[in-house]
Parts: C-alpha cells; sequence; structure tokens
C-alpha cells in the first residue's frame, strides 16, 4: 500500500456510480484510478464527492498498485489543501479547466517526478492567492513547464533579424522554409517571454490580442514537440477572459 498525492486532471463517468479519476501524482507520474461516487464523505475514505474532483483538486490516498490491465482503486481519499477562489471565482475557475486540459495532454509521465509536480502545486498554490495581477499566470506556467518535460526552447543566441526555428527550438538567421517559426518582431520578445515569473509577470502589460497571440505559439510549440498533443477545446474561452 502507497500513500500517493495527485492533481486532478478530469474524471470521466463509469457505469452508474464509478468515476474513473486521471492526475498526475508525486511518487507515480501519471495515473488513472477509479472510485465511488457519493454525496458525502464515506467512513471508509474509499469514495469521494464530486466537489473534490474538480480540475486541479489536490488528493491524497493509499493505492496498492496492481499489474497492467488493473486499475488501483484508492482508499482514505482527502483532500490535502482546499482552494479559497481557485475553484470558485469564474475567472479562475475558467482558467483552472484550461490549464488541466492542458495538461492531461501534455503530461504522459509514468515514473514520478517530485520537482514537477511541486512545481504545479506550489503554482496553484499561488495563482489561489492571487487576488489580481494574475492575466499572464497561463503563460508563465506553461513557458516554464517545458523546463520539466524537456522541451525548453534554446535561446542562447543574441543577434538581429533572427527567425526562431519552432521546430527545431533555434535561432536562424534565415527565413525556415517550413511554416512554424516567429518572425524577427516576434522572435526579439522571446528572451522576455521566457523570463517572466509569478512576481514580474505583472509588468508585462500585454492586451488581448498579444496574449493570444502569446496563448498560440505556446500550443503550437506544444503540438510540434510533444506526440499525440490535441487541439484544445478551451483556448478559445481563455482567449476571451483577459483584457
Amino acid at each position: 500500500m502507497e500513500r500517493l498525492r495527485g492533481i486532478v486532471l478530469r474524471t470521466v463517468k463509469y457505469g452508474d456510480s464509478s468515476i474513473i479519476v486521471d492526475m498526475l501524482t508525486d511518487g507515480r507520474g501519471r495515473m488513472s484510478v477509479m472510485t465511488r461516487r457519493t454525496s458525502r464523505p464515506t467512513a471508509e475514505g474509499s469514495r469521494i464527492p464530486p466537489s473534490q474532483l474538480m480540475p486541479l483538486s489536490l488528493l491524497e490516498f493509499d493505492c496498492n498498485i496492481h499489474g497492467q490491465g488493473h486499475m488501483p482503486h484508492p482508499h482514505a481519499i482527502t483532500c490535502y489543501h482546499t482552494y479559497t477562489s481557485l475553484q470558485s471565482q469564474p475567472v479562475k475557475t475558467t482558467l483552472a479547466l484550461f490549464i488541466a486540459e492542458f495538461l492531461s495532454y501534455a503530461l504522459k509521465e509514468e515514473t514520478g517526478n517530485q520537482l514537477l509536480y511541486q512545481y504545479l502545486e506550489q503554482s496553484f498554490k499561488w495563482l489561489d492567492t492571487a487576488e489580481h495581477r494574475f492575466a499572464n499566470f497561463h503563460l508563465v506556467l506553461l513557458i516554464r513547464l517545458t523546463r520539466f518535460i524537456g522541451i525548453m526552447p534554446n535561446i542562447q543566441r543574441t543577434g538581429k533579424n533572427l527567425y526562431f526555428d519552432l521546430i527545431n527550438s533555434e535561432y536562424s538567421t534565415t527565413q525556415p522554409l517550413h511554416p512554424h517559426y516567429l518572425n524577427p518582431d516576434e522572435t526579439r520578445r522571446l528572451p522576455y517571454m521566457l523570463h517572466m515569473n509569478y512576481d514580474n509577470m505583472h509588468l508585462y502589460a500585454l492586451s488581448r490580442h498579444q496574449r493570444r497571440r502569446c496563448l498560440e505559439i505556446i500550443n503550437e510549440y506544444y503540438r510540434l514537440h510533444l506526440p499525440g498533443f490535441r487541439e484544445l477545446q478551451s483556448i478559445e474561452i481563455l482567449s476571451e477572459i483577459f483584457d
């Protein structure tokens, strides 16, 4: 029996009374478990209310890991951290839905990655307590996520009139022959975007159009570097929530 922590990415109804919970765990990486639905916690802790299975919920549970083909059934399930606004404030809820969908396509690890897990957990706790100046949060989260999954862009070069090749993840002095690149104006801004963090991101005053373009580039970059990365359903809604 293992004690694991997990970040809920999505849930799928299974039958009349069960739910498959897809999550990123600290010790086992990406995994799915099956639990039973209930309107309130049960004494044995093998069920969990749907309200605690919202996107990005932070769970802790005991689990027996069986061989391939057997979906684990968790026990002693609890929410080890309760958000105050992330899953109730409309703008943050929209962000949470987008991020959960993005991560469900981007994270494929089958082994534990404590640094990745801690990065995401701390990021969501930060967003939960932020009262304002978080319009660029999702851009920072996803740009910095590239470091943890091994696809961080290579920006170790300087110069004028450079292009950035999104496929080869490097600068180019000539326009690439394929359509997946940043023009010189966008390329000049790339280092600034990569140096954004949660503390300084409010200093980057992006218009709705600029923020949408950044998100399009990030989405394209992930699709080019992660096989099977799908078209996001929530990206259109997210693009409309910040001015």
